[in-house]
């Protein structure tokens, strides 16, 4: 038994260590092998740091709208692009039903991230810098685990 507990511990210290060096700084722009290994390192516990998040954010979202039918969040940055699911989201938050555009285009996607962010600064006063509807569209990893993680402050 506590030779699990130790493979347990060890488990979850492991959690940065995830991706090898060799896979990760291949997925990288060349301009990364200019730097020196500290800054490679601080680079790769950023894009480790970054998975985490994404995985425990969709998690959190998952849980949420599974108050309602059909909806799943597969890829965050993916799946939030076309402003559908943070509508839905703050549906179940806000008891409330926000008006959303149906077409597929951009210029609808657009709209609809128009709509969450208006509604988070002017009827919850949710502070957001820097965070436009081009960004969440365009799936700015950044900007959109900022933008959910701002939603589970106010909201959880």
């Amino acid at each position: 038994m506590i030779v699990d507990d130790e493979e347990n511990i060890n488990n979850n210290n492991n959690i940065f260590n995830e991706i090898d060096d060799e896979d990760w700084i291949l997925e990288k722009p060349i301009s990364v092998f200019a730097l020196d290994p500290a800054d490679r390192r601080v680079l790769k516990v950023a894009d480790q740091r970054d998975a985490v998040q994404k995985k425990t954010f969709t998690k959190w979202i998952n849980f949420h709208l599974s108050k309602r039918q059909g909806l799943h969040v597969d890829d965050l940055f993916l799946d939030l692009r076309d402003g559908h699911i943070l509508i839905s989201l703050l549906e179940i938050f806000t008891n409330q039903t926000l008006p959303r555009e149906r077409g597929t285009s951009k210029f609808h996607a657009l709209q609809n991230i128009e709509q969450c962010l208006k509604c988070l600064e002017q009827h919850h006063n949710i502070r957001l810098v820097n965070i436009r509807p081009e960004e969440l569209v365009n799936g700015n990893p950044k900007l959109t685990l900022g933008l959910i993680w701002r939603i589970i402050l106010h909201f959880q």
